[in-house]
């Protein structure tokens, strides 16, 4: 789907296990050559190439594809469009070792059918930092937003000619459950992100796609969204501390609204990390 001049957005549904569909969006920044930022899970080349030969363009256009962070759904699919089109791929430190080691990410993170979702490690070209501009061609400036709190190392990047903001996970999505590990990093990235002036476009890898108009409302109901998990773990706390965590969590969970968390091991870990 066109989103604005040169911005397309790319949709890609995946199985995390036979029960649970989920899906992500990937976008692609047309110029001389092709820039991505996400590349979806293992098997994205197929739908990316797809889309672009409907657009009259081709695949090994893509010179560089712009990671938010390391989790499969964003970098699954990168080792197999840099072996097609030999393009570059940009992360930020702190997300590099889990994107070039995934023996360590799983370790760390393990979820159902890791290795189907991201079957090989990719290397990165290019480290990106805070305030960074990568110009890959003339009238094409991507600039470096550093979003922590989803993951360590999560970066968001602008697509300065079109202030078009891609923002990863960096959003709490305020119908889903809420995963993170630093819920003050995330508010942080909240308000670093509702900072920025003149921004067009606000495109989420969860969501749809928010105009200028709209997008710091949702900025402003996700950081409402921590702050209720937040103040409800506390409470959790000094009222129930005594009983079962698992309990806790069930009526954590109540609380939230959200169904089946109990069993969902990333929910826990964002509850754990509510307490820090």
């Amino acid at each position: 789907m066109k989103i604005c001049n040169n911005v397309h957005q790319i949709c890609m549904d995946f199985l995390v296990t036979e029960q649970v569909k989920r899906y992500v969006y990937m976008y692609l920044i047309t110029g001389r050559d092709c820039y991505l930022i996400d590349s979806g899970v293992a098997g994205s080349e197929k739908i990316i190439e797809k889309y672009m030969e409907a657009l009259g363009r081709n695949i090994r256009e893509i010179k560089a594809v712009f990671l938010t962070h390391a989790h499969p759904d964003h970098m699954g699919g990168a080792a197999a469009l840099q072996k097609i089109s030999g393009c570059q791929i940009y992360a930020s430190e702190k997300e590099k070792s889990w994107i070039e080691d995934i023996d360590l990410q799983f370790r760390e993170r393990p979820i159902p059918n890791f290795y189907t979702l991201v079957p090989e490690p990719v290397r990165i070209d290019g480290i990106v930092k805070e305030g960074d501009v990568i110009l890959p061609e003339e009238k094409i400036s991507v600039q470096i937003l550093e979003t922590a709190g989803h993951s360590a190392g999560h970066v968001s990047y602008i697509f300065e000619e079109e202030n078009v903001l891609f923002s990863g996970d960096a959003i709490p999505d305020t119908k889903d459950f809420l995963i993170f590990t630093n819920e003050g990093k995330s508010e942080e990235s909240l308000e670093k992100m509702a900072a920025l002036n003149g921004i067009q476009y606000c495109c989420p890898a969860w969501d749809r796609v928010y105009n200028g108009e709209e997008w710091k409302k949702v900025l402003r109901q996700s950081k409402n969204y921590l702050q209720k998990l937040k103040e409800n773990v506390l409470r959790m706390d000094k009222k129930y501390g005594m009983i079962p965590f698992e309990e806790q969590v069930r009526i954590l969970s109540e609380q939230m609204g959200w169904e089946d968390s109990v069993v969902n091991p990333l929910v826990l870990r964002s509850i754990e990390a509510c307490r820090y």
